[in-house]
């Protein structure tokens, strides 16, 4: 019997029991990294990560920061290695590829141990060439996804992150039990949120066929954490339906990108669902149904707008891409299996010049 092609929606379906797996299993899931983190006496978390796998290291880093109180920060492989290597004994260096495979991770992580320092590597294969590059290697719980277009791993590097700096945070005493256990149910609370943004996903797919199958310039916005958020949409749709897509601010979205929009632009808001911003996204999201009908919002607010995918659950604002993760890969993936997107032909002979992924 013919093995079942898996897509997207397949592993989007998965990800809420996955998740909460993980959380269940969160301290001997993050035992490895937490070791090295207590024993190292670090200061600072430095994320060096490409693609989705950077993707789900800014969903995590504003918990991260707020969890340990000391600094995160995030830069590509690529960066790191050419420009921005300033690093000393004090931090992690945390060097993050879901694949194992990819060359600019490998080359970070060599870059690295020529200066003598600690390797550590995250991926969701241990088994990947990275093993051999690390004086330490930790997967992250997402199993393997057979679809090159990552949707869980995306989620649960997320969440491993966030877990990884709530055991160490229970451990160091910045936080009590109570706190460890909210944060806990928080997560918890934020798979209800996805299995709910997805079945209004699939509701929205059932009113706007028409206009998902004719997109060809997506913007996504947002503000707080679900700018990482959107920042991933951006990346699922351009990288699955081969259309250019990008994210912005909100409010940077208005001081130029703004300017070429018309009738043809499909433009995705995700509320921040926050106090500080959320009224602003609402305002620029009505405002650019004054131009496009392809302008969606997706938010927990309680609306009867059609044009509104949304989830009556509201999450922790800091956990707000485990839940929102969910939308855009589910658009993706039913644009490009409807209409079985494909690189340009000529987009062929750029990834045999280029190589992207160790063997």
């Amino acid at each position: 019997m013919e093995e079942k092609k898996l897509t997207m929606k397949d592993y989007v379906i998965e990800t809420p029991a996955a998740v909460l797996a993980n959380i269940d299993r969160s301290e001997a899931l993050t035992a490895s990294l937490l070791d090295e983190f207590l024993e190292g006496n670090y200061h600072r978390i430095l994320l060096v990560a490409c693609g989705s796998s950077y993707n789900g290291c800014l969903c995590a880093r504003a918990f991260l920061h707020h969890i340990l109180g000391i600094r995160v920060d995030l830069v590509s492989p690529f960066t790191f290695v050419n420009y921005e290597d300033e690093f000393d004994e004090h931090d992690l260096i945390l060097v993050v590829s879901q694949s194992g495979r990819s060359t600019n991770s490998l080359e970070a992580l060599n870059h690295i141990r020529k200066y003598g320092h600690r390797t550590v590597g995250l991926t969701g294969n241990t088994e990947s060439p990275m093993k051999d590059a690390c004086d330490l290697v930790t997967d992250w719980g997402a199993g393997i996804e057979k679809v090159g277009m990552v949707t869980k791993g995306v989620v649960t590097l997320a969440l491993y992150l966030m877990l990884f700096g709530l055991e160490a945070a229970i451990k160091t005493g910045r936080i009590s039990l109570e706190q460890y256990e909210y944060w806990k149910d928080e997560m918890r609370k934020c798979m209800k949120a996805h299995e709910q943004l997805q079945a209004s996903t699939f509701a929205f797919i059932d009113t706007h066929r028409k206009d998902l199958l004719s997109m060809h310039n997506v913007w996504t916005v947002s503000a707080g954490t679900n700018l990482a958020t959107a920042v991933e949409a951006a990346l699922k749709i351009g990288e699955s339906v081969k259309v250019h897509a990008a994210a912005y601010e909100a409010e940077e979205f208005l001081h130029g990108p703004v300017y070429p929009m018309n009738p043809d632009y499909t433009v995705i808001f995700y509320d921040s669902n926050d106090n500080k911003t959320s009224a602003r996204i609402h305002q620029i999201y009505q405002a650019a149904k004054a131009v496009t009908d392809r302008a969606y919002i997706v938010t927990d607010q309680r609306t009867d707008d059609p044009d509104a995918i949304r989830t009556g659950v509201h999450v922790q604002e800091l956990l707000n891409p485990l839940a929102y993760l969910a939308v855009a890969p589910l658009l993706a993936e039913y644009v490009q299996e409807t209409k079985n997107t494909d690189y340009h032909p000529l987009n062929k002979r750029f990834r045999e010049i280029i190589t992207v992924k160790a063997k």
